[in-house]
């Protein structure tokens, strides 16, 4: 049925803050929809009165550190039928992806609402960091993925993911975000004011009500997304420097402009030179330990050849370690004949890696927790590349020929039922 290179694919990525849909072999997607204004009737901004009784919208994930298990089944639907609504999605080919630690069961469960309810003649699930690979040629690749609920590290063997090797933080985008508010609001004195979006200030004042502080409680969610777009739109305004290993605040007040100043949405400017711990907030990405009350002993390196040292066993659940321990983590349970080209194909994506200097410092902290004799080399893609790469991969991947005989199409959903779904997307 899907035999040649061009089936006009639909290529589909939930994630925890934004959503984006478009069709294969497209470049970036053509659709991006805010995953937290989502609720079991609408999206966007009237999803905060869909749910007044409720408290307001309903997100599709409850737990950011766990982007991967949908909650919220209608509000799932409710983001796929729009999105193929505003993209006019009509009896096409699917693909959506998966973070590779989802619950069981809730790939048939997904697989059951393509095929019953959007009715779709074909569909596939992969996996993220696969397709982000892919996204930079990479069919064996080490993939640190630094998202809004966390980071996740995944080696990629071949094409196929390592579950059992799987690590993931929760130092992710949120937590900068959390650890920006801090130190703004200790340097103002008040709290961090956000307003919504198209309200202005100044010569056309809006009423006092405009701002986020004097809202209804139903519009929680939409006061922490407003949050989240003023603090990520601080943090790309700002360029931000992690080529040192140490903090050291008299060195960081030389790299910083002199005329290097923030103004928050209700007018108050912050100096970024006057306060250079702002400059220095994403350190807590390779920081040791800094939510725990003690430090862990330094990791022992890794013997590329094959002579491991004793190590202890981690915990495969979510960690608290930097970004460098945790690629070091998934890199450590990963089988010795495959460390040496996991180092040489290191693929960093995900909306939080878009700092500058992160792949260097990467690169320089991986260096020294290995041996000498190997070589730690990072790729990564340039600004929304960064950002869309497992959707990038998507793209690419559903536009390949070889492809197409690993659709599941309706005809063997309506013979073997959803259960073919578990062997078909391992």
């Amino acid at each position: 049925m899907f035999c040649g290179d061009e089936t006009g694919a639909y290529v589909m990525e939930t994630g925890w803050t934004n959503s984006r849909f478009g069709w294969g072999g497209a470049a970036d997607p053509c659709l991006q929809i805010p995953t937290l204004l989502t609720s079991s009737n609408t999206i966007g901004l009237s999803a905060l009165h869909s749910s007044s009784n409720t408290g307001g919208a309903t997100p599709i994930f409850n737990n950011p550190n766990n982007t991967s298990e949908i909650t919220n089944w209608d509000a799932w639907e409710t983001l796929l039928s729009s999105s193929m609504s505003q993209t006019v999605c009509q009896n096409r080919p699917i693909l959506s992806t998966d973070p590779g630690f989802s619950p069981p069961g809730q790939k048939e469960t997904q697989t059951e609402i393509m095929f019953e309810k959007f009715d779709t003649p074909a569909y596939f699930i992969s996996h993220t960091a696969a397709l982000s690979a892919f996204s930079l040629g990479r069919h064996t690749a080490m993939v640190v993925d630094c998202g809004g609920g966390g980071n996740v590290a995944t080696p990629v063997i071949d094409g196929m993911v390592l579950k059992r090797s799987l690590r993931r933080s929760v130092r992710g985008g949120d937590f900068l975000d959390m650890q920006i508010k801090e130190v703004i609001e200790k340097k103002t004195g008040k709290p961090l004011a956000v307003r919504p979006e198209r309200q202005t200030t100044g010569k056309y004042k809006t009423p006092s009500k405009a701002y986020l502080s004097s809202l209804t409680p139903s519009q929680k969610t939409y006061r922490s997304f407003c949050l989240h777009e003023t603090l990520t739109d601080f943090k790309k305004s700002h360029g931000v420097s992690l080529q040192f290993a140490k903090v050291d605040m008299r060195e960081v007040s030389g790299l910083i402009p002199d005329d290097s100043v923030y103004e928050l949405p209700d007018g108050t400017p912050v100096n970024v030179n006057e306060h250079p711990d702002l400059y220095v907030v994403p350190e807590a990405m390779f920081m040791e330990g800094p939510l725990t009350s003690s430090k862990t002993d330094a990791p022992a390196l890794i013997d590329v050849e094959g002579n491991d040292q004793d190590q202890p066993q981690t915990d495969p659940s979510l960690l608290d370690v930097p970004l460098h321990r945790l690629a070091h983590e998934a890199l450590s349970s990963a089988d010795v004949d495959c460390r040496k080209e996991l180092l040489m194909n290191l693929v960093l994506c995900g909306r939080g890696s878009c700092f500058s200097g992160v792949d260097t410092r990467l690169s320089k902290e991986l260096t020294a927790m290995t041996p000498s004799t190997f070589r730690v080399k990072v790729s990564s893609g340039k600004g929304e590349e960064r950002s869309n790469a497992s959707w990038i991969g998507g793209s690419i991947l559903t536009s390949l020929g070889s492809f197409q005989q690993l659709w599941l199409s309706k005809a063997e959903y309506d013979e073997y039922g959803s259960t073919l779904a578990v062997q078909r997307f391992p």
